[in-house]
């Protein structure tokens, strides 16, 4: 589209002109503003969705600064959603028809401001957890801080040059403020990302059950932050190639409701993760020793499994050779058959006792032989 300052024109003329601009082809101008707030909506079904979620096994037990910034969240979700769909209530229903409404700045002059209000709590969110995970590193704190404050900055310069925009076709006035944004949130998500996932990736042990947590948490974090780093990389590309088009809106007004569903989605997974803990340990206390899988460095990224230690245990022997025991001096060694005493039967029957009075002891009669 070519920059036009429309100041002072006649409606009707005004009128024409965006009906050149957008006329030509519908679906690519005009249709990222309608997609854009229906995309919203849904997102904003899936966030309620992840709100209750949170509120139903988390609220309870969830710190408090992650607890108010939930709520903060999805309030400022709520306001957003509102906002989209009063702006499409204004292009498609109030101004039915009328081309000139896709030219007006009030209503995208605000939506990076809204996007940072909601998008920068996240980032905070996020640069905590990265600042434990790097062993309490300042120097990536500061970094971080100074980005989100200048990715503020460039926000408030946006909305003061657009106050100075007559329309949209005036659009590459603000190019360089509006790429100097871009480029610091993605700046932001980046640096973000890289720095948890190598945190995470420092946290492996040689234990199966560790590695294979760090690894879905490393996940979990790609997961995430997915979302918006590419929303946001294509909305650096697209406004590259060519800042005037409409397609730029759609990326921007996207943008602030992935950062929400990717914190929820980061609160919820400890639900799951919890979860998951808790069959697991439950299946082995169910199933018998015997049957426990060996704990492997390497084949613990599939699964969880018991943490065994194998200990190998050798059995010495070692004999010795008694010597026979000597017989007492009072008594003299007496060698029986075998037929003698084989039956102890007759052995009892003539078993009797008989004092003896000299040495005040009984001695033991038996066929005839003395025993003492």
């Amino acid at each position: 589209m070519p920059s036009i300052d429309i100041t002072g024109m006649p409606e009707e003329q005004v009128e024409a002109i965006a009906k050149m601009a957008f006329g030509g082809d519908l679906g690519w101008h005009i249709g990222p503003f309608l997609l854009a707030v229906i995309i919203d909506g849904i997102l904003f079904g899936i966030v309620s969705q992840q709100y209750i979620t949170w509120w139903t096994f988390s609220n309870s037990s969830e710190r408090k600064s992650y607890a108010y910034l939930t709520h903060y969240l999805i309030i400022a979700s709520i306001a957003y959603t509102i906002f989209e769909i009063s702006y499409g209530m204004h292009n498609f229903v109030y101004n039915f028809g009328k081309y000139r409404a896709f030219l007006e700045v009030n209503f995208p002059q605000v939506v990076p401001i809204l996007g940072w209000i909601t998008s920068a709590p996240v980032q905070i969110f996020y640069t905590e957890r990265s600042f434990r995970l790097n062993g309490r590193n300042w120097y990536l704190v500061g970094l971080l801080g100074t980005l989100i404050c200048a990715s503020f900055g460039m926000t408030i310069w946006i909305l003061v040059i657009c106050q100075w925009i007559s329309s949209e076709l005036q659009a590459e006035l603000i190019v360089q403020p509006v790429q100097s944004w871009q480029c610091l949130t993605l700046a932001i998500d980046l640096i973000i990302t890289t720095s948890i996932g190598w945190g995470l990736y420092k946290s492996k042990t040689g234990w199966s059950d560790t590695n294979a947590l760090v690894n879905k948490l490393m996940l979990i974090t790609l997961e995430t932050q997915l979302g918006p780093t590419i929303l946001m990389l294509g909305f650096v590309i697209e406004f590259a190639i060519s800042p005037p088009t409409t397609l730029g809106i759609f990326f921007e007004q996207l943008i602030p409701k992935f950062y929400v569903v990717g914190y929820l989605a980061t609160l919820n997974s400890r639900v799951s993760l919890r979860r998951a803990s808790q069959s697991v340990i439950s299946a082995q206390q169910m199933t018998p020793p015997a049957l426990m899988k060996q704990n492997s460095y390497n084949a613990g990224f599939g699964q969880l499994h018991q943490a065994t230690v194998k200990i190998e245990t050798e059995t010495y022997t070692e004999s010795y050779q008694l010597q026979n025991t000597p017989p007492g001096i009072n008594r003299k060694p007496v060698i029986y058959e075998e037929a003698e005493i084989s039956s102890p039967t007759q052995w009892v029957e003539h078993l009797e006792f008989t004092p003896n009075e000299s040495q005040s002891q009984s001695t033991l009669v038996n066929n005839g032989l003395n025993i003492v």
